[in-house]
């Protein structure tokens, strides 16, 4: 039965040497029921901690941890074993048996091995696209269908929470995309919870409903992925989520002033600030764009072709150390100068750390 996670207050304090190190810090969050839910972060910021604690593999120092109502941690205790709790879990390595072919690996954690399992992990493999795969060792499989292979194993036990651990790290990057899409279209058929554990933006952007970011121990934000990204609640969230240039700006009588640009920001208090700009939110001219405005000339010094798009590196003709990342859909001269011009309503202030 799909279930509701709920944390409230948890803590998590490791014993390191002479020193107790608080990796946790009162973490409050709520999954719903047949939701997504993304978990982005920095290395060492608690993410793997946090997934182990409602997987039932660590215990919270204080706080509690529910699946629906019913209470599964409390502080040092845990009350449901992990082996009670129905998780399907998918590690970044994938953890697959090397002596056992995928079927074997598939059907490992599931308790009734009898013909209509077969069925049913033949569906899931059918559905997985690797049915023809079932009779192969995991040396014999590509890292996709290995990663293929391990989320059918998570599925195939019918879980009430799926936990993905950095599950697309070590696949090549020309198939990462559709591994994404795989996975996102495997959960809402399945209409299972689930928690995307990631440090890659893209991965959360990907497949969750929602994302949380988490930083030095606590959800600095949580909102849809969209929202972290048009509206981070700091620089830091901001960088995490996606490319961003910061700048020092100051507002004087609800007008920002950045580089040469004032921009109207009545809600924001006078003071320093730091701005962020996003570089698709840029662009350089040698006329002026409606909708636009300008935050004064610069000197184009790198422009490179990335794919898809160009990618200008520019200073302000004052401020030659100040480098900026601009998306562009044409190449310009290196030494060639221009107007830099913003989308206001895109313009991001945060306070001075």
């Amino acid at each position: 039965m799909v279930v509701t996670v709920k944390l409230s207050k948890v803590t998590k304090t490791f014993k390191k040497g002479k020193r107790n190190v608080e990796v946790l810090k009162g973490v409050d969050l709520v999954v719903e029921r047949g939701a997504c839910m993304g978990v982005l972060g920095p290395s060492g910021t608690g993410k793997t901690t946090l997934m182990r604690i409602i997987a039932g593999l660590e215990v919270p120092s204080s706080g509690e941890v529910y699946f629906d109502d019913k209470l599964v941690s409390t502080s040092n205790r845990i009350i449901v074993p992990p082996e009670n709790r129905n998780i399907g879990m998918v590690f970044q390595s994938w953890a697959l048996y090397p002596n056992m072919k995928a079927y074997d690996n598939i059907a490992f954690a599931v308790k009734n091995k009898g013909e209509e399992t077969r069925k049913k992990i033949e569906e899931i493999a059918e559905l997985l696209d690797i049915l023809h795969a079932l009779d192969r060792y995991p040396r014999e499989l590509s890292g996709g269908q290995q990663q293929r292979v391990a989320l059918a194993r998570a599925l195939a036990k019918d879980p009430s929470i799926l936990v993905l651990d950095e599950p697309f790290s070590n696949l090549d990057a020309r198939i990462r995309d559709s591994a994404r899409a795989l996975v996102k279209k495997v959960q809402k058929e399945f209409g299972v919870t689930a928690l995307v554990v990631s440090h890659d933006p893209a991965d959360i952007f990907s497949v969750a409903d929602v994302a949380g970011v988490l930083l030095d121990g606590i959800f600095a934000q949580v909102g849809s992925p969209l929202e972290l990204y048009d509206s981070p609640v700091s620089a830091s969230v901001a960088r995490l989520v996606g490319e961003i240039n910061e700048l020092d700006g100051v507002v004087e009588g609800g007008k920002l002033r950045v580089l040469r640009g004032v921009v109207e920001r009545r809600d924001c208090q006078d003071g320093n600030v730091k701005v962020g700009i996003r570089p698709e939110d840029l662009r350089v001219s040698e006329t002026e764009v409606q909708g636009m405005i300008s935050l004064g000339k610069v000197r184009v010094k790198v422009s490179s072709y990335t794919g898809s798009s160009f990618r200008l590196v520019v200073s302000p003709l004052e401020e030659e150390k100040v480098e900026l990342y601009v998306n562009s859909d044409r190449p310009m001269p290196i030494n060639s100068e221009a107007v830099l011009l913003a989308k206001p309503e895109k313009i991001k202030v945060f306070k001075n750390n």
